[in-house]
């Protein structure tokens, strides 16, 4: 198996640390380069320099770094039931009008939402709207619905000495398209159907493995937030960047689930105030998906991006993107991993938002 070495981890961490400074505490901080660290493993990116290892997991890196993997899932599950909690509030009718925990402790850590306030429905209906913007069931239906052709997958929990044997690996499940061979997967052992029964502190070679059921484009997380916050209001927005939030942390925490999926469902389900559609959730999907060729020009922000503080305008890509959907000025600057500058983004989306209000899809 390719697992990166304990120096390039090291190094990588370090260099993160040196190069840039995120808008949250040092503990999420760490959680996020931590994640970063997979991505560079699996792209021979950063401190890899083109040196690929496609098996490298979280639990690799975390213990790599001698951290406790167990304290890490914690803390990660944390932040996701922290944003469970404001949800569950709001639906019993509390009225909150920032994104805080029940210590008054913004979510994610991230101090702008101490400043900023929100309207608590809109905020689940940001929820609602991105957490199943990444469900490829919902995909199809968008997909049929506008004769799009989105691609995605979604985790699995899978037995990694079954995927060794079966000459497989963490690339070609992430990659390839593996619609048709999730029975096969299932029956030969690779997919541990039943995750709720699983004992990963235990059981060191189980993980929860991105499976790509369809190639295809997806969707820019980017896009979510102003899409949200021009078709709806600013409330919409965070909620769906929080939305982003749990699709991020969920992918090592203590829960082998898609937490941002199940919270979807659970507004439906609990909240009578939702006033989102079918045709709601279909428009929006298609409104942040990334068009064919556009892949490198469209935006699409992990979370250590979203908070990332830019050097020169010294503010966030999420600082940035409420200032725009709020009507107020900010600082033109680079953001996510494509290096797309934002105000070149904004006008794309805003013709793409108006364009559709006008003529539809």
């Amino acid at each position: 198996m390719k697992i990166a070495p304990r120096d390039l981890i090291w190094r990588d961490f370090k260099g993160m640390h040196k190069k840039e400074d995120l808008l949250t505490d040092p503990v999420v901080e760490d959680l996020l380069f931590m994640q970063t660290i997979e991505g560079h493993a699996h792209n021979g990116d950063g401190a890899f320099k083109g040196r690929k290892f496609v098996d490298t997991t979280l639990s690799d890196i975390v213990e790599a770094l001698g951290r406790d993997v167990f304290v890490v899932r914690s803390g990660r599950q944390m932040l996701i039931d922290e944003i469970y909690q404001y949800a569950e509030r709001v639906m019993s009718g509390e009225n909150l009008t920032r994104l805080v925990n029940r210590k008054d402790e913004p979510l994610m850590r991230c101090p702008l939402f101490l400043e900023w306030e929100v309207n608590a429905p809109d905020i689940l209906r940001g929820l609602y709207l991105g957490g199943l913007m990444d469900d490829f069931d919902v995909r199809k239906k968008a997909n049929d619905r506008f004769h799009i052709n989105m691609g995605g997958g979604k985790p699995y929990l899978i037995d990694v000495n079954r995927m060794e044997q079966m000459g497989l690996n963490g690339e070609i499940l992430a990659h390839g398209e593996h619609e048709d061979k999730l029975d096969e997967y299932v029956k030969k052992g690779l997919i541990i159907p039943d995750p709720e029964k699983a004992d990963f502190l235990n059981h060191t070679d189980i993980r929860f493995q991105y499976i790509r059921r369809k190639k295809g484009l997806g969707v820019s997380d980017d896009s979510a937030v102003v899409v949200g916050g021009l078709l709806y209001n600013v409330s919409v927005a965070l909620g769906a960047y929080l939305a982003d939030a749990i699709d991020t942390i969920d992918k090592f925490s203590l829960k082998f689930t898609e937490q941002d999926g199940e919270l979807a469902f659970n507004i439906k389900k609990n909240f009578s105030l939702l006033n989102i559609t079918d045709e709601d959730v279909f428009s929006f999907i298609y409104l942040v998906s990334i068009p064919n060729g556009a892949e490198h020009k469209i935006p699409d922000s992990s979370q250590r991006y979203f908070l990332r503080i830019d050097k020169d305008s010294n503010i966030t890509a999420l600082d940035s993107h409420y200032r725009f959907v709020t009507g107020k000025p900010y600082r033109h600057f680079k953001i996510s991993y494509e290096s797309v500058l934002n105000e070149t983004f904004y006008k794309y989306i805003k013709k793409r938002v108006e364009t559709f209000k006008k003529n539809g899809a």
